[in-house]
């Protein structure tokens, strides 16, 4: 379906020219896939779920990399002088995806970069981080790659990108499907291993898409156009340049559209500062209301406790509307998150003129590298306590409570039996313990096991999504009373959110997040699990608890 409102995707690519010499010198992976030329005509934008055969690669996909320069300025002048080169020579074969990088020898937050940007808010924007190096649970945590370009970055490790721009982006209002997925993957390679697709997907693609969730759709991805990578001890600025003639996006349409928004991009780095500065709250509202909550909570301990009920667990969630004054920017309240939570992921996605979704969630849905997939259990929430004895404390009280262990064996054993269908081996490691954060600790669960085959990943996602511990089980019968019981939209919360890659994928769990736009506020959506037992204004506190990290540094007006 065409989505005429996504206006800048940009898709650029140069087949090198063997017989010439590349001035800058840039060094080169590059795939060759045969492939048929296109001759249509160009649309103002590419959306790649347009592709009449996504199980046909992209014909041509190409990393350049360029030597290291000193400053973000130097980066930019060196990529201006590539997209000119490439502009005078047109690439053969009628679809392809390069990327341009050029290193930078210091390390630059990539959310500092991004925040130079806000003039570009007609484009789409995106922002992730990995969690931190640190050991959690025993478990080594990593940031979003270990795999490199093949140049003297290979040491380092990717810990955050931004990008502006869509060199190519996928976007539908029907369910993500396997269509889609192969459509994202014929412009990824394991031999470009960064040209990834950064995105997220509703949690319930069957229920209707509100209004403040429109530019999203049922899922919204994007290769970036333009991309700033942070690695630990260097930068890297990079373009990427895709187009494919079978939907209309020719290479000249491409070149000229990247020529216009590197024109406009800032190599100055704005420093972000890592709080919010004096804010007020001028107005909240929760939806549901307490008391609505709990008639929900109460219905649905009514229905699990019913002698023929399969439904055992239900997760229901809460949107809380703030006015903030002055407005808090979105880019600057991640920055916040990333202050409380190092070991949790950060993202923002925001498609052209819409609201930005951001988030600091703790909760991976799951990791594959190759063969390799990893996943976790997460459930039970307990805050952190004020001195070391008292957080041990409520740690045992977590670690013994029978409610909460209930509730966390659904998450853990329903996330072991769908890996085990697509796995040849199951390790899970620890079975339970906890899981401690800055302000909150869960009980948790590591889960490894070993695909029978790469083309399993969609499976994985869409059986893995979404997981009891944001959805309920049995899955449909939680998904249902969920409708039935929420009235509003949770979109894009609770969702997968993360990247494709070629070789590499990553994604989240949408928790901890929030939809803010300027001039319109932010909806705080948080959810908690419903099973025998629960109390329903215990699970209140436990949402007062869950969006605290965001309204923690704000002061309550009067007005209010």
């Amino acid at each position: 379906m065409a989505v005429t409102s996504i206006r800048h995707c940009i898709a650029h690519f140069m087949e090198p020219d063997s017989t010439k010499s590349n001035i800058l010198d840039a060094t080169r992976n590059t795939v060759y896939t045969p492939t048929q030329r296109y001759n249509h005509f160009c649309s103002l934008s590419m959306n790649g779920c347009q592709s009449r055969d996504p199980r046909t690669p992209v014909g041509i996909t190409e990393t350049r990399t360029f030597p290291f320069v000193s400053t973000p300025a130097m980066a930019m002048q060196r990529l201006d002088s590539a997209i000119t080169e490439l502009g005078f020579e047109p690439p053969v074969l009628g679809s392809g995806i390069i990327r341009l990088e050029v290193p930078i020898e210091q390390q630059i937050e990539a959310i500092d970069w991004l925040h130079g940007q806000q003039h570009f808010q007609h484009l789409p924007r995106c922002f992730f981080s990995g969690r931190s190096q640190k050991r959690v649970n025993g478990f080594h945590s990593h940031s979003i790659s270990s795999l490199h370009t093949g140049n003297d970055l290979c040491d380092s490790n990717l810990v955050s990108i931004a990008g502006l721009g869509s060199a190519v982006f996928f976007r539908h209002v029907s369910p993500f499907s396997l269509h889609d997925w192969r459509s994202i993957k014929r412009f990824l390679s394991k031999k470009c291993p960064l040209i990834r697709a950064y995105g997220a997907i509703r949690f319930d693609a069957l229920a209707n898409i509100s209004s403040e969730w429109e530019a999203f759709g049922s899922f919204y991805f994007m290769i970036p156009q333009v991309e700033f990578n942070e690695f630990e001890g260097s930068s890297m600025l990079v373009t990427t340049i895709a187009w494919d003639e079978s939907v209309s996006w020719t290479f000249d349409k491409a070149v000229h559209s990247l020529q216009t928004t590197m024109s406009q991009v800032s190599s100055g780095i704005v420093k972000l500062r890592k709080e919010v500065p004096n804010t007020s709250i001028i107005s909240s509202n929760n939806v549901p209301s307490k008391k609505l909550w709990d008639f929900g909570v109460n219905r649905a301990l009514q229905m699990i406790s019913k002698d023929n009920s399969p439904l055992t667990k239900v997760v229901l969630a809460r949107s809380s509307i703030i006015r903030t004054s002055p407005d808090i920017d979105p880019l600057t309240w991640l920055a916040t998150l990333q202050v409380e939570s190092e070991n949790a992921y950060q993202f923002c996605l925001q498609p052209p003129d819409a609201p930005s979704f951001i988030g600091n969630t703790p909760e991976q849905l799951f990791h594959r590298n190759r063969l390799d997939i990893y996943s976790e259990a997460m459930a039970g929430t307990r805050a952190r306590g004020d001195s070391k004895a008292l957080d041990l404390q409520i740690a045992l009280d977590l670690l013994y409570s029978s409610k909460d262990d209930k509730e966390f064996s659904i998450v853990r054993e329903c996330v072991r039996r769908k890996l085990e269908a697509v796995c040849t081996t199951i390790l899970v490691e620890p079975e339970k313990t906890i899981r401690k954060l800055r302000r909150v600790q869960h009980l948790y669960a590591r889960l490894r096991g070993r695909l029978r085959s790469e083309d399993d990943e969609f499976d994985i996602l869409s059986s893995l999504h979404p997981t009891p511990a944001v959805c309920g089980f049995p899955t449909e019968e939680a998904r249902v009373l969920i409708a039935e019981t929420e009235n509003f939209d949770r979109g894009m919360y609770a969702g997968p959110v993360g990247w494709f890659g070629g070789g590499e994928s990553e994604f989240a769990v949408g928790i901890r997040s929030a939809l803010v736009q300027k001039g319109l506020g932010a909806l705080i959506y948080a959810g908690t699990g419903v099973v025998e037992g629960s109390n329903s204004s215990q699970e209140w506190d436990e949402l007062e608890l869950k969006t605290s990290q965001f309204t923690k540094l704000m002061n309550w007006s009067a007005l209010s």
